[in-house]
């Protein structure tokens, strides 16, 4: 190996530490920028458990425990339309979920999309929530 061949190499060894240091670098300000983000945008914690600050005797009052709100389970088939595995009409539809004002509708891949559409048409009429699922 020739003095020259030594220096060419050495100037690439010294070159690719030089960019390895620039993209160790950048790579850390950019992540203690995304850290900073994070603590100032989810708060004071890092989710990691621990008692909190507060001594948990407020005003309220009640058990604690979130019940989901009842929703109507209605399902049009091609054997009809039910609410809550009952066969129903559209008109007994509406008059069911207009109790709660929610309805979990399924529509399955062979029901009559004509029975569907009158139920939504009816559904909407009556203001009331609908979620739908198709499945496959």
């Amino acid at each position: 190996m020739t003095d020259k061949q030594f220096a060419k190499d050495v100037a690439k060894e010294l070159d690719r530490r030089q960019r390895r240091r620039k993209v160790l670098v950048f790579g850390g300000g950019i992540a203690a920028i995304v850290a900073a983000l994070l603590y100032l945008r989810c708060g004071g914690g890092w989710g990691l458990g621990g008692e909190g600050a507060g001594s948990g005797s407020g005003p309220g009052s009640g058990s604690g425990s979130a019940i989901a709100a009842k929703r109507c389970e209605v399902r049009v088939a091609k054997g009809g339309i039910t609410v809550e595995n009952q066969p129903a009409k559209v008109d007994g539809v509406v008059t069911a979920c207009k109790k709660v004002g929610a309805a979990d509708v399924v529509v399955t891949g062979d029901a009559r999309e004509g029975d569907w559409e009158d139920l939504r048409k009816a559904l909407e009429a009556a203001k009331i929530d609908i979620s739908l699922r198709r499945p496959r």
